[in-house]
């Protein structure tokens, strides 16, 4: 599907040496549209995930906002497999300091695919049945969760932080370079595999397993059923009463 039509509107303007640059927000709608995947890919800009849940309202939106002339380095695109495609086509200079920032309000996700310099972040919490999050890019990543269960491959490097309730099993991969915080992030069951750089806070009800070959620490909260540990880092048991924080 080609690139989907906007409507646009003047949000502020931003200072330069020569003149001021107006700051523009464009509309894309998709109430028309079907996706349950969203892709994110190039960058730098930042994202803010907005679930619709209301069932007698099917919204759905894609707002970006920034500088006039950076639209049109951006692409959004429904591809056949009901992906929602956000991507940058041109390389943009980040010493520019450019600011973009993309507000996504979906019905339905079941699979996120971030690749590059890119920071996401929810206003809500994802409510599905089974969530695929598919990690590889460079920036900040906090998911706000509501599912039966999920399934995060983390190849990125950056902060990320989990928060919310997995009624099922978790399965978490940490492959990548940076601390991935889930103090907030009650599962009921959890399989954690780290081979990358960097630390890994986690909590279960009933049962966690842990397999480690990279050099970062494993934290976790709850009963462990299972550890093996080939690598330079650690597996250390900590109280559950530490992992009660606010999302």
């Amino acid at each position: 599907m080609p690139d989907i039509p906007a409507s646009s509107s003047l949000v502020s303007t931003s200072a330069s040496s020569v003149a001021a640059i107006p700051i523009v927000q464009k509309t894309h709608s998709l109430t028309t549209s079907t996706f349950t995947k969203i892709n994110l890919l190039g960058g730098p800009f930042n994202v803010k995930l907005c679930h619709n849940t209301n069932p007698t309202d099917s919204y759905k939106s894609v707002d970006i906002v920034a500088e006039e002339s950076l639209h049109q380095l951006i692409s959004i695109n429904i591809e056949q497999n009901a992906a929602l495609t956000i991507r940058v086509t041109e390389n943009i200079n980040t010493s520019n300091k450019t600011n973009i920032t993309i507000f996504i309000v979906f019905k339905q996700l079941n699979e996120l695919y971030i690749d590059g310099m890119i920071n996401v972040q929810c206003d809500n919490r994802i409510e599905t049945n089974r969530l695929l999050v598919n990690h590889r890019g460079t920036g900040s990543m906090k998911l706000k969760l509501n599912v039966n269960a999920l399934e995060a491959d983390l190849y990125s490097i950056g902060h990320v932080k989990l928060c919310g309730q997995v009624y099922g099993e978790a399965i978490i991969k940490s492959l990548g370079v940076g601390d991935v915080d889930g103090r907030n992030l009650l599962t009921k069951t959890i399989q954690v595999i780290s081979s990358g750089i960097g630390n890994l806070y986690v909590m279960a009800i009933d049962e966690i397993n842990i397999t480690l070959s990279g050099i970062g620490t494993v934290y976790y909260a709850g009963p462990i059923k299972r550890q093996v540990k080939t690598g330079l880092g650690n597996i250390i048991a900590v109280p559950p009463v530490s992992f009660y924080d606010d999302e």
